[in-house]
């Protein structure tokens, strides 16, 4: 038996954010088009928003036009895979169990057949979210290393437009949903589903491929950052990058490790079932705790010296004070003079 549809209230608010998350994407898209730089990097991580935007509105549009969605599927607010879920229940397709097998089969139906009903094109978009994240990820630990800006500085009124269709698709997603979905719920279930990308199975022995995806980020991103900000104050083994595109290079390096944390904050830590003992479930956990705590902390270290300016090369040169007018007291053709 299905719920009813949403109320008048609720679909008036989900619209209304809905078109302001289409004017704010389609003028940040607009912004970056014509600020694009021509390189593979760039080129790949624009693709990569406009991916994200155009999903984020279709499952805001499938979500506030379904008609029969289904019961709620529980209360767990941190599974992670509960966007996926929720979204699907709403508009009435199968649960996303298993982000690499369907995945696969998404693609594949797209080949065999048009996606033209709005519920196919959310799970279809949704779908996306785990490869995109990855993808992301990639991206900006290539750029950091290799020297590239991802994105130019934008202006005030680009960051605004970007904010507005950030925070307005997530608004649409929340009301759409009514009470099955909460702020950040996608956040999760993108950085969650970036492991299961890369595994069709969880390994034995470490934790599940949700929990590991998430971690590797927060390693890969850090790593990055530390070797960028550490090379162009101090070690300068990579390629130098102007300061504001290192600058902005590592705020999105920086955005993709919060996501990752705030997924390992919010998702019900994995117990292992092959872990029998206590101290086999101490040593596992510590582990996790020191590789991300590790990770954050050399991260920080060179997010602090990609931030300052300059740099500390012994080949760089040394301003020595000279005297702009007169002699130099002391000086022996002064006292040459005054004889």
């Amino acid at each position: 038996m299905g719920e009813q549809p949403l109320g008048r209230a609720r679909t008036l608010t989900g619209w209304s954010t809905l078109a302001l998350a289409g004017a704010g994407w389609s003028t940040w898209i607009a912004w970056r088009l014509t600020h694009l730089t021509f390189h593979p990097v760039a080129v790949a991580v624009f693709l990569l928003e406009l991916l994200g935007a155009a999903s984020g509105l279709v499952i805001g549009v499938a979500l506030l036009t379904a008609e029969d969605p289904r019961r709620e599927f529980g209360a767990d607010r941190r599974e992670p895979h509960r966007f996926a879920f929720a979204v699907a229940d709403v508009v009435g397709r199968t649960r996303a169990a298993d982000l690499h097998r369907d995945i696969r089969e998404t693609i594949r139906a797209s080949h065999e057949q048009r996606l033209t009903q709005r519920a196919d094109l959310a799970m279809a978009g949704l779908m996306t979210d785990g490869p995109r994240c990855l993808a992301l990820v990639a991206m900006v630990t290539v750029a950091l290393l290799i020297g590239v800006a991802p994105v130019p500085v934008p202006p005030l009124w680009a960051g605004i437009s970007l904010a507005a269709g950030v925070v307005g698709s997530a608004t649409a997603h929340v009301v759409a949903a009514d009470g099955r979905l909460r702020f950040g719920d996608r956040t999760r279930w993108s950085f969650a589903a970036l492991g299961e990308v890369l595994s069709s199975a969880d390994e034995h022995h470490i934790a599940p491929r949700r929990w590991i995806g998430a971690v590797a980020a927060v390693v890969v991103v850090n790593v990055a950052i530390a070797l960028r900000g550490m090379s162009d104050r101090w070690t300068h083994g990579l390629s130098p990058m102007d300061r504001d595109d290192r600058i902005m290079a590592m705020a999105l390096g920086v955005v993709l490790v919060a996501g990752a944390l705030f997924t390992l904050r919010t998702t019900t830590t994995p117990q292992m079932a092959n872990a029998r003992t206590v101290s086999r479930h101490l040593e596992e956990r510590t582990a996790r705790q020191s590789a991300v705590g590790a990770a954050v902390v050399v991260g920080v270290i060179g997010l602090l010296a990609g931030t300052f300016t300059g740099s500390v090369s012994a080949d760089d040169p040394v301003d020595v004070p000279t005297p702009t007018s007169g002699l130099v007291a002391g000086d022996p053709a002064s006292e040459a003079g005054d004889d």
